[in-house]
């Protein structure tokens, strides 16, 4: 496979990407037709996208301590138009403890950390409520309806560069001005630098998200 693929630890799960094996596995004991057909369309997923494999394999759910498989998550293909979408299933009998909640959230984190990934979508069927509930507590949003139910979006959280940058002049500016004996102009001068850089890269950002947003609208089928 090449590259090392990600282990995913929280507070009570380990998650992790299936190998080709495991998914071929699953097809073998998968008594549900529907579920075959899944795990098949996601093993061909990775086997025709050997480098971009995790984002078509499902992501095994197991508790920590006891090593109990509770279900799958992942994603349905890799970034389109900075968006890719994330489904997820967990066993009956493990629901309602938070677990999905906590598996899919600690997979939204890893995928905002990769290039290009600015949203993250999701379809539920439109009675599933327990599966709205998990996104709403995500901080996904209705987005418009899908071909199977209503879909959500999750927007990847703006830096506030404007702090970080005031900060860093801050600490620039004392530094220069302790060595000039004339520290307070020091730390007022760089804290202006730090706050002017930082609220036009902010502003600038603010700026190209909009326009991802916009085009989103104008192509929402591309991402079905």
């Amino acid at each position: 496979m090449g590259k090392k693929e990600p282990v995913i630890k929280t507070k009570r799960l380990i998650i992790q990407p299936m190998t080709n094996e495991g998914i071929q596995h699953a097809i073998k004991v998968e008594s549900k037709e529907e579920m075959k057909a899944a795990y098949e369309e996601m093993l061909l997923g990775c086997m025709e996208n050997e480098e971009d494999r995790i984002w078509y394999a499902p992501w095994k759910m197991t508790l920590k301590k006891e090593g109990i498989s509770l279900g799958e998550l992942g994603f349905k293909g890799s970034t389109k138009e900075h968006s890719v979408e994330i489904g997820y299933g967990i066993r009956e009998e493990y629901e309602g403890n938070g677990y999905t909640t906590e598996a899919v959230g600690a997979l939204m984190d890893w995928a905002f950390r990769q290039k290009d990934v600015v949203f993250i979508e999701a379809e539920t069927e439109p009675e599933n409520k327990a599966s709205q509930r998990v996104l709403e507590k995500l901080g996904f949003v209705f987005d418009r309806e899908g071909k199977e139910g209503p879909r959500f979006v999750a927007e990847q959280p703006l830096t506030n560069w404007m702090s970080i940058y005031m900060l860093f002049g801050l600490s620039i500016g004392m530094s220069l001005g302790s060595a000039a004996d004339k520290i307070g102009v020091g730390m007022s001068l760089g804290m202006c630098i730090g706050m002017c850089i930082g609220i036009a890269l902010d502003s600038y950002l603010k700026k190209d998200r909009e326009k991802l947003k916009e085009e989103r609208k104008t192509k929402p089928e591309e991402n079905e």
